[in-house]
């Protein structure tokens, strides 16, 4: 950490900065190393050409550095970022981004000289190391008397010469809402924590823990030692019986990340790779059933969903799978009636309609599924097509079903269009349709569209909050395929980046990361808006800077 930042003359370590004399005037000459080292921390700075040069609006002596110094520097001290001030970014910005993401300017005072318009920014490291820069913009305090000079206890200020009166509980609350925010920043990136610890202590599954154990959660969970008894009455709402719904207070707290550069649709993209994995499985009904109700009782718990997303080798991560289990509401003993919860658990996965494309398919299909799921719920419709009960439909039940329901109206369809629907709903065209093929077919009238989307968000906001904690990672791999510093990768690349950081984020045990390959293909394919191949990965990671207020933004996080 510099003023101006890095010193003209080459080999210098650290040990020599530590041993200036820093307890004098900045010395004006140069000729001497001490003397030069002290000057060009002070003064010089950044430039995007190599090597160093004279830097005349600073004056005499004073030079600037290229992005070949810094490397070398970081380089020979074992660092990886040098983080500077000294100068307001041109961008206006509180921070600057320079030399490949090896230094990083940061300037404190927004609005400088009241006239400049800038962001100011401070760096938030973690214990990690990895760190935030957090942008602000601090109003005149003429403004901030403006708005904060409602009656209480106050204090008196001196602008421009006039005394007015400043009331403190008011600048006070607005700071405690400052806080607040940042604290729900960090919430919505510790869900996954967040949602172990309470699981596991809530031994039936009911989505509550009594506040005592909400607060020890968030000082686990967050890794904050802050007064939670006193925050917990600004970030959720404790019962009459002294427990807190940690289902509901995760679901609400949201990562501020967007993706703003991606096709439409790559949320449900993600969450139709799990239902993929089951429809592989060709499970009929009853396994669809045993696999989800292991212990027979008509019932599912959050135990036996993790046990069936096992034994169905779905490729559904842990972050991913607790998003579901946080999103699926039980009933009040915290349990699910199995039929119901596949009904839900097809909301979730079944987003696209078998093998229909175009909207005549579409069109059809939605006319079969408001005949058959119209009847009863798709469980009940699938037992009663399945006249042999062999747990499949061929389709000679599926026409048969057809004509019994189509029997005595007007309108009724062709042969022609029911075999030409058979032909859609029979993804795996192996002549038979099992359970989930049928719910992949039909979604159009399902009960429950509210929980699907309660889960696909859940899910989604999952992956953003890996994404953003990670960014970091991200930019250094992207940039590993970037050294001309363009900003842009190739598709491939791009992948690679994900995949580093999946590597990066594997389990000890040998679990995979926290995105499947599949999703990965569907992040590349999905960023790649123009479809030329490449992928502004700039862009891509300023998506996660969280979206605040006027007074106070943050930037990506950085490893």
């Amino acid at each position: 950490v510099a003023q101006g930042a890095l010193p003209r003359r080459e080999g210098v370590l650290i040990q020599h900065l530590r041993t200036i004399n820093r307890r004098r005037q900045c010395p004006t000459s140069t000729e001497g190393i001490e003397d030069a080292l002290m000057f060009d921390l002070m003064w010089a700075d950044p430039q995007d050409h190599p090597g160093i040069a004279r830097a005349s609006h600073r004056g005499s002596n004073c030079i600037c550095f290229g992005p070949d110094v810094t490397k070398r520097f970081l380089g020979t001290n074992g660092l990886s970022l040098v983080i500077r001030s000294h100068e307001v970014p041109e961008n206006l910005r509180g921070f600057e981004d320079r030399h490949e993401g090896r230094l990083l300017t940061v300037f404190t005072a927004s609005n400088y000289c009241g006239s400049t318009g800038n962001y100011g920014a401070v760096v938030v490291f973690q214990a990690d190391l990895s760190f935030s820069v957090e942008e602000h913009m601090a109003p005149d305090l003429e403004l901030v008397v403006r708005e904060y000079l409602p009656e209480g206890s106050r204090v008196v200020a001196d602008i421009g010469g006039t005394k007015v009166s400043v009331d403190k509980g008011r600048l006070a609350g607005a700071m405690h809402g400052e806080v607040i925010s940042k604290i729900k920043d960090r919430i919505a990136l510790a869900k996954d924590d967040l949602w172990w610890y309470w699981s596991q202590l809530d031994r039936n599954d009911t989505g509550k823990v009594s506040a005592a154990v909400w607060r020890q959660g968030m000082i686990s969970g967050l890794q904050l030692d802050l007064p939670w008894f006193s925050l917990q009455k600004d970030l959720v709402e404790v019962d009459e019986d002294g427990y807190v719904d940690y289902k509901d207070f995760l679901h609400t707290s949201h990562t501020q990340a967007a993706m703003p550069t991606m096709h439409e649709g790559w949320e449900r993209e993600l969450v139709n790779k799990a239902y993929e994995a089951f429809l592989a499985k060709d499970m009929t009904l009853q396994q669809v059933l045993r696999t989800f109700d292991a212990d027979g009782d008509g019932l599912v718990s959050a135990k036996e969903f993790r046990q069936a997303i096992a034994a169905a080798q779905v490729d559904l991560p842990e972050a991913q799978m607790n998003a579901v289990l946080r999103a699926i509401v039980p009933d009040k003993e915290g349990l699910l009636n199995v039929e119901s919860f596949l009904e839900r658990f097809q909301v979730v996965c079944s987003l696209r309609s078998g093998g229909a494309r175009d909207a005549e398919s579409k069109e059809l299909l939605d006319r079969i599924g408001r005949i058959l799921i119209g009847t009863g719920s798709r469980v009940a419709v699938f037992r009663a097509m399945d006249i042999d009960q062999d747990g499949y439909v061929d389709e000679k039940e599926f026409m048969k079903a057809l004509d019994l329901l189509e029997k005595g109206k007007k309108g009724a369809m062709s042969r022609e269009d029911k075999q030409r629907a058979w032909g859609l709903i029979d993804a795996n065209k192996d002549g038979h349709l099992n359970y989930l093929e049928f719910c992949a077919a039909f979604t159009v009238v399902d009960t429950d569209s509210k929980e699907g989307e309660r889960v696909t968000h859940e899910v989604v906001e999952a992956i953003l909050a890996i994404l953003q904690k990670n960014a970091g990672t991200l930019s250094f791999a992207f940039r590993h395929f970037d050294p001309k510093g363009r900003g842009s990768v190739s598709r491939e690349d791009f992948k690679t980046g994900l995949r580093a950081m999946n590597a990066s984020m594997a389990g000890s045990n040998g679990a995979g990361g926290p995105l499947t390959d599949d999703q990965l293909e569907i992040f590349a394919a999905y960023v790649d808006t123009d479809g030329d191949g490449n992928i502004d990965y700039q862009e891509f990671l300023a998506a996660f800077m969280p979206k605040k207020g006027p007074g106070s933004r943050s930037a990506t996080p950085h490893t």
